[in-house]
């Protein structure tokens, strides 16, 4: 029955299909799932123990309506928003593009969500109803469009918030949100790491705190932001947001890229910063998840959790549940879960984003073999036609 589902959702528009989703979840309608013999993957990263490694990425349940949904299909997390002090529409319509033979996603939402109140009781009313000890909850907050001081937004979303969640994540990456991508420059980034972490103090707070950061950085940048974090003690980085190159589509149309061709892009990104911080600031990495294969590569370069979101809309509902069993039954898990097999040479020669874009996802899941391989040739595909308006 799920599978039908999806295959019509796939064939609707896509903010149409997603919001039939959102709908379909909070019915009820969705495989529910446990795992056996998954202990191998258990971690305790910032104090919360994880069940396996992989969450679903902020984006999908923008106003926390589907908490329960998400982490009973298999989800070790769900990263929650983003979500602005005020509702706000977002960009005009059409505004998500699916790219199938590339595996890809474009969209340019700009932070469409409820806004703070809604958000709130939502949780608020998730976590009265329901044992959610082991369920991670992560919460993705950013600005509204108009506010002229981004601290001023984030400082309401934070004193309402940060009891709510297991971390919290400052979102200064979308590209849908102009100016925004500017506070990841040195003198922002620094301001809003200091000032959060006096809202921290403030609350008497522990929460860990992250930060979301693009894929379209320059190096320079990468080591500015490596550093404040060093310095500032910043809990962890989410690698990476959407990019705004799209040449490997060959079109023109703003908005932000994700999905396949995003791979190799975040993974040079993960290799980067976990050089650049020795290690000592824990890394979710993001970005053209597909396999299990793909979950092992981020993890090898550096991240200790994934997550993914593409992958979840073009592969549906039992996506999860095939992905998290092949990545327990792989050989490489316990030296990358303890940190012992980070940064392996084989994986750290990351390819170039040109080649990167012409390699699809299999359509099928990998054999324990082709897991334990590590990386293996992928065949090309045709180029995806720019999508009508």
């Amino acid at each position: 029955m799920y599978s039908l589902a999806h295959r019509i959702l796939k064939n609707l528009n896509p903010e149409t299909a997603h919001n039939l989703s959102i709908q379909g979840l909070k019915l009820g309608l969705y495989p529910k799932v446990s795992f056996k013999n998954t202990n191998i993957l258990e971690q305790t990263i910032w104090g919360r123990r994880f069940q396996t490694p992989i969450g679903l990425s902020a984006g999908f349940d923008k106003n926390a309506e589907v908490i329960k949904p998400i982490l009973n299909m298999g989800f070790s997390f769900t990263e929650l928003g983003t979500v602005t002090p005020l509702p706000q529409e977002g960009n005009p319509k059409p505004r998500i593009f699916r790219f199938p033979k590339h595996q890809a996603l474009v969209n340019s939402l700009g932070f469409n969500n409820k806004g703070l109140n809604n958000f709130e009781r939502n949780i608020v009313n998730t976590n009265t109803s329901e044992n959610f000890q082991d369920k991670i909850i992560g919460i993705n907050i950013g600005n509204n469009k108009d506010t002229k001081e981004i601290i001023d937004d984030l400082e309401k979303l934070f004193d309402r918030l940060y009891r709510l969640g297991d971390y919290i994540v400052i979102n200064l990456s979308s590209p849908n949100t102009p100016g925004l991508r500017d506070n990841l420059k040195s003198q922002s980034f620094e301001k809003i790491v200091n000032y959060i972490h006096k809202l921290r103090e403030k609350n008497n707070s522990k929460i860990p705190i992250l930060f979301k950061i693009s894929p379209d950085i320059s190096e320079q940048e990468k080591k500015d932001i490596a550093l404040i974090s060093l310095a500032n003690d910043v809990d962890g980085l989410i690698l990476t947001n959407t990019s705004i190159d799209k040449s490997t589509l060959g079109i023109e149309l703003n908005g932000g890229l994700s999905g396949k061709p995003l791979f190799y892009k975040s993974n040079k990104i993960i290799r980067d910063f976990y050089t650049l911080t020795s290690g000592k600031i824990k890394i979710i990495g993001v970005g053209g998840i597909f396999t299990a294969n793909d979950i092992l590569t981020k993890m090898k370069l550096g991240a200790s959790l994934v997550q993914l979101y593409s992958s979840f809309t073009y592969q549906g509902p039992y996506h999860i549940k095939k992905i998290t069993l092949m990545v327990a039954a792989s050989a490489s898990v316990p030296a990358l879960i303890s940190g012992r097999a980070k940064f392996e040479p084989a994986v750290a020669r990351i390819k170039s984003q040109d080649k990167a874009s012409s390699n699809p996802p299999p359509t099928h899941m990998p054999s324990t073999a082709a897991i334990t391989g590590l990386f293996r040739s992928r065949s090309s595909c045709n180029p995806a036609k720019p999508p009508t308006p």
